[in-house]
């Protein structure tokens, strides 16, 4: 049985790395992550991205890239200095996020529980928490990005000094299985020497390091849910070729036995993208291929809606109110809620900025519950003009003479301000709700025990037929997701909710008492 052993050498790079070479790339590097920042602005999109650490991390490189410009380039503190640089990384790091959709965040810790340290002269040390770090979290929270730019040599290495040995022959691997060792991967024809305590948590194990972080991103995913998931694992490995070395291979295999999927140079496409991204642009124009890139990193609210969508109460209610057709003056004599969502109308417009987007070219329905209730909202307290929308929305009363969606949207189209979308599929199908408990996770019986009646009815409805169920109602939707996921079993699944980010009143509700 042979051990594997590395070059001494492994650490030497006999290249010069020049500073001047560095901090060009740095400013080119710092100069997209700016542009980036103000695409965002421009987009009023700054809050859905949290750059600014990423981005002073570059920064903080390159003020120390600047004084090792000015240091001596033969002295060997420098040389090292300029060798251990972490822009490297950073550029590995911004390459792997532009190949994304729907960035969220860089350098961002999770964590999965707190333990109490070894006994120390008959006391326990403090608890500690246990985290993982991710460095690109992407779509929407869906995927967590770990980027290494580890080495095929430097791996190697660490598998040397973590004792892991070649087998010669079938008979030293039944030998090394029958004493306890691990094989790492089917046909690699290598063990761990001393597996017993594998997997375990503690801090002295020699597992190859990337390995450990494979398993401790597992384990906070697993406390982590995205729309009833627990977000995947992608490693970005930009130095390393997959199929090159069988001992890098095993490597590799082990990651990928943990659940993460794992990316390599030879997955990366000849415009330096990798295999999880969207296509690239190829214009000659820098600025118009980074605007198309830069927009690919916004996060797509819309991605996740069915064919139907199920219309909630609150929806209805904010299709009809004044407040989102026209432009009103904010009275004094209005209620504050009222005077703030016509300040936020006036900043976005919610139909044709949020629910137009969303609904247009879709089937969509309510259940008979939600449109009683709105019915009764808008008969006890509705405008002129917002019974008539009703009307309109729903192809009822004076409306049902109108026969196609056409002459609705026309209708509608007379009383707003804003243009209605020409496959704004209308009306709105009004459903019995009627749902089939026993066609949902068992966990149902308890999501059920927590809503109203009129809740039940749209919630439930949506969920039965796997339907994106369209609400404002955010109390209501995440106490749905927090019972499922909590007492829920694993891979249990609840209802698909979009939620609008902000409601709209009918303008007579809540009206100032004098």
């Amino acid at each position: 049985m042979t051990l594997l052993t590395v070059n001494d050498d492994v650490k030497t790079q006999t290249s010069v790395i020049s500073a001047d070479a560095l901090l060009t790339k740095c400013h080119e590097l710092l100069d997209e992550l700016e542009k980036f920042q103000a695409f965002l602005l421009q987009e009023k999109k700054e809050h859905t991205v949290q750059l600014r650490q990423f981005r002073n991390s570059v920064i903080a490189e390159l003020k120390s890239l600047e004084k090792l410009a000015q240091a001596d380039p033969t002295a060997e503190r420098t040389i090292h200095t300029l060798r251990s640089s972490n822009l490297p990384f950073y550029s590995a790091v911004w390459t792997a996020a532009k190949s994304c959709k729907g960035l969220v965040l860089f350098n961002k810790r999770f964590y999965w529980d707190t333990s109490v340290g070894r006994p120390v002269s008959g006391a326990l040390k403090p608890r500690r928490k246990r985290s993982a770090l991710v460095d690109i979290v992407a779509e929407d929270g869906e995927v967590w990005i770990k980027v290494s730019t580890i080495t095929e040599s430097r791996l190697l290495f660490e598998k040397a000094k973590a004792g892991w040995e070649e087998l010669d022959s079938d008979s030293d691997r039944e030998s090394a299985q029958q004493d306890g060792r691990r094989v790492v991967a089917e046909g690699a024809d290598l063990v761990l020497i001393g597996d017993e305590d594998y997997g375990s948590d503690d801090e002295d194990d020699d597992r190859v390091e990337l390995l450990k972080i494979a398993e401790d991103l597992n384990r906070a995913a697993k406390k982590v849910h995205i729309r009833y998931r627990h977000p995947r694992i992608l490693f970005i490995l930009p130095k390393i070729i997959e199929g090159h070395t069988s001992a890098v291979d095993a490597i590799l295999a082990e990651i990928r036995a943990t659940g993460a999927e794992v990316e390599c140079a030879s997955d990366m496409s000849s415009s330096g993208t990798f295999k999880h991204g969207a296509s690239v642009s190829h214009n000659t124009d820098t600025s118009v291929a980074l605007t198309t890139t830069f927009s690919r990193l916004l996060i797509d609210p819309l991605v996740h809606l069915t064919p139907t969508l199920n219309i909630d109460c609150t929806i209805l209610l904010a299709l009809v109110s004044d407040l989102s057709h026209s432009t009103l003056d904010p009275s004094p004599t209005l209620h504050r809620a009222i005077r703030r969502q016509i300040d936020l109308e006036a900043n976005e417009k919610l139909l044709p900025s949020n629910l137009y987007p969303a609904m247009a070219g879709r089937d969509l329905v309510c259940t008979s519950l939600a449109a009683k209730r709105m019915r009764e909202i808008v008969e006890q307290i509705g405008t002129p003009s917002e019974r008539l929308r009703t009307e309109l929305l729903l192809g009822e009363g004076k409306a049902a003479t109108k026969k196609t969606p056409a002459e609705l949207r026309s209708g509608l189209a007379e009383t707003s301000e804003y243009t209605v979308p020409e496959d704004w599929r209308l009306p709105i199908h009004v459903a019995d709700g009627a749902y089939d408990l026993s066609a949902l996770p068992a966990v149902a019986e308890r999501v059920k025990e927590e809503l109203t009646e009129i809740n039940r009815s749209v919630f439930f409805y949506g969920w039965t037929r796997g339907w994106t169920t369209v609400s404002s109602n955010r109390t209501v939707a995440k106490l749905i997701e927090g019972v499922v996921e909590n007492e829920g079993e694993e891979g249990d699944m609840g209802p698909l909710v979009w939620l609008c980010a902000t409601a709209r009143s009918l303008v007579g509700k809540e009206k100032r008492r004098h």
